[in-house]
């Protein structure tokens, strides 16, 4: 049998390869082991790395639920408040009002108790002042001077009473 060059070219190929495959089979596996391992490495961490960010995500709306139901109780606290306060501060006015009210009625009666005390002295001093007057005009002046020290004395009496 004759084999062209061709023919003996690709024999020599191919026994390069099976000499190549038989020699570096064990170093081409293991590099191929080496990098599918090294994948499976990687692929674990990525899994590891994807359930920690879900959980974070999970943590993250928890933690903003929490904030918003704590926020709205915030809220509805300080509208209760608010409330409270405004309904003190009614009451408050309502009462100072009334203070205000009773001081003005006292300070009135204070008044008038005052004017008609002042009334009375102005009167009692025109009738004293008429009398004397009267007294001077009709009656001499010993019965005169016996009427005004007594008519003064019984209306210093009657005023003081």
């Amino acid at each position: 049998m004759y084999f062209d060059e061709t023919a003996w070219v690709a024999i020599a190929f191919i026994l390069f390869f099976v000499l190549v495959w038989k020699k570096g089979k064990k170093a081409l596996l293991s590099l191929l082991d080496e990098r599918s391992s090294l994948i499976e490495k990687e692929l674990n961490e990525a899994r590891s790395l994807k359930e920690e960010a879900l959980e974070e995500l999970r943590l993250a709306l928890q933690n903003q639920k929490n904030v918003s139901d704590e926020a709205e109780n915030l809220i509805k606290d300080a509208k209760e408040t608010a409330s409270k306060i405004q309904e003190e501060a009614k009451i408050k006015s309502i009462e100072m009002i009334k203070r205000k009210e009773d001081q003005a009625k006292q300070k009135i009666l204070s008044l008038e108790a005052e004017a008609i005390q002042n009334i009375k002295e102005i009167t009692s001093r025109i009738v004293i002042e008429a009398s004397k007057t009267y007294i001077k005009n009709r009656l001499d002046d010993k019965e005169h001077l016996n009427l005004i020290s007594k008519s003064s004395k019984e209306i210093k009496s009657s005023i003081t009473k």
